[in-house]
């Protein structure tokens, strides 16, 4: 039972709240939610295209503008239309390669069939007479490459999957033309023959400006990354789908630690990158958690010294660098490239604060 004084106390305290509540309502103030989410970053249209090296390079920062560049690019094949894309369902794609088959160009994809999406776009293609293979995957790895090449003269290489909710998730593809495509087509005709068919693998053309980086057959990924943290002066800036690389961890402390200036964003929704937040964090790397309206920071990008750009499928995990077969790009002298990521790059940022 509660002593008199202190009863009296609680019921004056109880009338004031009760008034103040009253007056609050009759103010018609409004009432924000403490769980309303904030509204998502915005996507930049495509960057325009510049030069790097014998290369032209557009940055495509995902969103409708970009699902329809690629369908415009489809809509423009007159011989051949390479796909090989982990996640496969989007309807407006679907579509275009269909049609390119029926107008007579030769249509390779190349398929995920343990993605459910892209195994029912495969059944669908088929029908059409599309030439679909299948990737041999196993337990533990996927095909998680994104890759289009339409008449050995444009290509685009990414991170961005071709699936229904895709256009909202936050991340980067480049169209390229120039030398760097018959080293991406390379890439695909190596998987072709992975696959169990018969064709000729060119070698490699030279092109400094853009290495073309791929796992399995090799391991080309990790030590790009390490060698883009380890070299880089000022300044890191990272979009991570997910981080449990430890390597990878052990050297963004150690560039804080000599002075580079380093932010690295996350999707909130892999818990597998805990570990690495925390140790981040406890080595005094700045992270923020990407502030998701329901869409995805799918991102594997890094923007070194504000001219370094590597991008890609490849998520800076186990899975990412050793199991699954995956396909990066790195500019290593691109500032217009750089600047174009990292414009979208300082809007998710701030929308994350």
């Amino acid at each position: 039972m509660l002593r008199p004084a202190l009863a009296a106390r609680r019921a004056c305290f109880l009338v004031a709240l009760t008034a103040v509540g009253a007056w609050l309502a009759g103010c018609a103030l409004p009432v924000v939610s403490a769980a309303t989410p904030a509204p998502p970053a915005k996507l930049l249209a495509p960057a325009a295209p510049v030069m790097v090296g014998a290369d032209q390079v557009t940055l495509l920062r995902s969103g409708p503008p970009t699902f329809a560049e690629l369908r415009a690019l489809i809509d423009t094949a007159r011989v051949s239309v390479h796909v090989e894309v982990y996640e496969f369902g989007h309807p407006l794609l679907v579509a275009a390669v269909e049609a390119a088959q029926r107008r007579g160009v030769a249509v390779t994809v190349i398929d995920d069939p343990s993605e459910l999406a892209s195994a029912a776009t495969a059944l669908r293609l088929r029908s059409e007479g599309v030439d679909v293979v299948d990737y041999p995957v196993r337990k533990l790895m996927i095909d998680h490459v994104k890759l289009l090449v339409v008449d050995d003269t444009v290509a685009v290489i990414g991170g961005i999957n071709w699936g229904v909710k895709s256009p909202a998730n936050h991340d980067y593809d480049a169209e390229v033309r120039g030398p760097v495509v018959a080293n991406l087509d390379r890439v695909f005709l190596r998987d072709l023959a992975t696959c169990g068919r018969s064709v000729a693998v060119p070698p490699p053309l030279p092109d400094p400006g853009i290495l073309v980086a791929a796992t399995l057959p090799a391991a080309e990924i990790r030590p790009l990354v390490l060698d883009v943290v380890g070299a880089a002066r000022t300044s890191l800036r990272l979009e991570l789908f997910v981080i449990t690389d430890t390597s990878v961890v052990r050297a963004l402390i150690t560039a804080h630690l000599r002075g580079v200036d380093v932010e690295v964003l996350l999707d909130p929704s892999q818990p597998s990158s805990e570990p690495s937040i925390v140790a981040l964090r406890t080595g005094g790397v700045d992270v923020r958690i990407y502030r998701s309206g329901g869409e995805l920071l799918h991102a594997k990008a890094i923007v070194a010294d504000e001219s370094r750009v590597l991008f890609g499928s490849a998520n800076w995990s186990g899975g990412g660098f050793a199991r699954n077969h995956e396909l990066d790009i790195e500019l290593p002298q691109a500032p217009a490239v750089a600047q174009a990521m990292l414009a979208q790059m300082a809007l998710d940022w701030a929308a994350s604060g």
